[in-house]
């Protein structure tokens, strides 16, 4: 059998629906805080098999059919930032994550992406370097007018056109991104079984979180993926993103305030539209 592809959820490489330039149509001059995002967790984690996979669509794909944050979890290893999830090495590095980044937004600077940067597994190796100097490296081996030079969120979608905004998500001495105490969370992601009780917990903490009217310089981040030993983050996935869909759908034209960021786990295309479509458009 091939993989499952439907409107909320996706397990292909090919997603449909595209949607390239969907921050073009919203005016300069809007709140950044009063976007709806659409965004994948752990973006680039393929491998490992299904206890540690959490999307098909390659990097550059989830770009072009709308996702604008994503979620990069790296172990500092051998002075350098390498992709992992736990234990397990994704095959790629923070810099070309960044490039591939940077290349979408050469294509199509009315973009913004938001790239979340956590710390993963052991360091080692590093020869006393810290994750703070590795990170500065690295950041200054790109294009500066590509980079987001500001540690706290832009004010406007006008001011970060064509930028790559670091959340930092570990502690430095000093910060090198947005720290991720400007969002309000919601990323409660053990989700014991996929028995009704534990797939409506999990439900019922991101609906909370999705319905928090925003607080000011605040930007709500609601996570809706989950795993376990006894649930497969694919398997948690088809529960939460049907209902998602559900909800989005439902509340259409009824929620006059954005959702913030939402990310999520094996999305599907039209979920993600579902998503763009609640923004504010010229």
């Amino acid at each position: 059998m091939g993989a499952a592809q439907r409107k909320e959820y996706d397990r292909t490489k090919h997603p449909t629906v595209p949607n390239l330039k969907w921050m073009d149509r919203i005016k300069n001059d809007q709140p950044f805080t009063e976007l709806s995002i659409p965004g994948t967790h752990q973006s680039v984690c393929f491998h490992g098999g299904p206890g540690y996979q959490s999307q098909s669509w390659p990097l550059y794909s989830q770009y072009e059919v709308g996702i604008r944050f994503v979620d990069i979890p790296c172990r500092h290893f051998k002075r350098d930032l390498h992709v992992h999830n736990a234990h397990i090495y994704q095959g790629t590095l923070l810099r070309d994550i960044l490039s591939t980044s940077v290349q979408f937004l050469d294509n199509y600077p009315c973009e913004v992406i938001l790239i979340k940067i956590n710390k993963e597994f052991s360091e080692d190796n590093n020869n006393g370097q810290s994750m703070e100097e590795t990170l500065r490296g690295i950041l200054g081996s790109f294009p500066e007018n590509r980079l987001w030079p500001y540690t706290y969120l832009p004010n406007t979608i006008g001011e970060a056109r064509g930028r790559i905004v670091l959340v930092q998500d570990f502690d430095t001495g000093r910060d090198v991104g947005v720290p991720y105490s400007t969002f309000h969370v919601e990323d409660h992601w053990h989700v014991a079984s996929v028995l009704h009780h534990d797939i409506e917990g999990k439900w019922n903490r991101a609906r909370r979180n999705l319905n928090q009217d925003p607080q000011p310089l605040k930007m709500n981040l609601t996570f809706t993926n989950g795993c376990s030993a006894g649930a497969y983050p694919t398997a948690v996935a088809e529960h939460i993103n049907t209902k998602l869909f559900a909800f989005l759908k439902d509340t259409r034209g009824k929620n006059p305030k954005p959702w913030g960021i939402i990310c999520m786990d094996f999305p599907g295309a039209e979920l993600v539209k579902l998503i763009i479509d609640t923004n504010k458009f010229v």
